[in-house]
């Protein structure tokens, strides 16, 4: 049985405006994250989806994004959808993050040293978390998830099945579409409602 999801990524916050990297901190939607979250709100309601199940990461800027993209303020609120944690560099200006790999390893375990959390550990809660959700989902349930980027990131470079081209970065409050099916996750889509635009070639 194949069931679908929606994986969004949270709204533009005071430390993603400044530059500083965020991590396991927190920091307030901006006037301009209110306003991605409720574009990715209009996108739903003009296509017609309705959620039955929200879930969000604990962190404040993931939760107001779920609850003003869905209108619903009975979400619930997992730890292990929480975005990586960058230990010591939280905080700080994001030009002192280290090179970041392109092979879908991130930083890998960069941050360890520094009280932080390595790649493996983030995809694999997310994993474990979002096999959660859907297994405990039915068929005519319509999830939607809100986490964080880097998060987000890992998920679909090492657990996800994902044949798309990406052609734009998972920007604040994008969108995935992805199928769980007998222990799988693979993305359908991807869309950024902000801008109106796919984040595949393929699509």
């Amino acid at each position: 049985m194949t069931k679908v999801f929606y994986l969004m990524r949270h709204g533009q916050t005071r430390f993603n405006e400044q530059g500083r990297i965020q991590g396991a901190s927190d920091s307030p939607l901006t006037d301009l994250g209110i306003q991605q979250a409720q574009a990715a709100q209009a996108y739903f309601q003009e296509n017609q989806i309705i959620f039955s199940k929200v879930y969000a990461s604990t962190q404040e800027r993931a939760c107001d994004t779920a609850e003003i993209a869905s209108g619903r303020s009975d979400y619930i609120r997992l730890k292990g959808l929480k975005e990586q944690d960058f230990g010591a560099f939280e905080g700080h200006q994001e030009y002192l993050n280290p090179h970041l790999f392109l092979d879908g390893s991130g930083y890998r375990d960069y941050f360890v040293a520094y009280g932080g959390e390595d790649n493996v550990s983030v995809y694999k809660r997310m994993e474990e978390t979002l096999t959660a959700i859907m297994e405990e989902a039915t068929s005519d349930d319509t999830v939607l998830v809100v986490s964080h980027g880097a998060a987000i990131g890992q998920f679909n470079a090492n657990v996800a099945h994902n044949q798309l081209k990406r052609k734009s970065r998972f920007t604040n409050c994008c969108i995935l579409k992805i199928a769980y099916a007998d222990g799988k996750f693979e993305v359908l889509s991807g869309f950024n409602p902000v801008t109106s635009e796919s984040l595949f070639e393929e699509e």
